[in-house]
């Protein structure tokens, strides 16, 4: 959570729907970044033979590993991919949309696009699977 002091300071209200569902977003971010550290460690890979593989410098990594970065989603990706994990995303509606998504009909759907992406909606969540399917 933000630090109430802080949060005062800049105008935000800790405990306003949206300001909690960022903070949950920002909490599951850091979660990704720590997970995939731990899995470079659990396989016993240096930050120097990570960034070897990244085709990047071991500065660039500890950068990368250090909470509070935001990284871009390529960066997640390479890194993922250096240390020998795929990641994948699932995007959720929130709200009333996923009410109307339900509404609508879109419950399930299943669709593999020209380079490969799955995607399946389900229950009110958009889950992408980034592994080319092989036909």
């Amino acid at each position: 959570m933000i630090d109430p002091h802080i949060a005062e300071l800049l105008g935000i209200d800790p405990d306003a729907p949206g300001t909690r569902r960022e903070l949950r977003a920002v909490e599951r971010d850091m979660r990704l970044i720590e997970a995939l550290v731990r899995l470079r460690r659990a396989r016993g890979l240096t930050q120097a033979q990570v960034a070897e593989r990244m085709n990047r410098s071991q500065p660039a990594v500890s950068d990368f590993e250090r909470l509070g970065g935001d990284p871009h989603l390529s960066t997640i990706r390479r890194y993922a991919l250096a240390i020998g994990a795929d990641v994948t995303h699932v995007v959720h509606i929130s709200g009333d949309e996923r009410a109307e998504t339900r509404a609508c009909g879109v419950a399930r759907v299943r669709f593999d696009d020209e380079d490969g992406v799955t995607a399946a909606v389900t229950g009110g969540a958009v889950i992408l699977d980034l592994v080319p399917v092989v036909a």
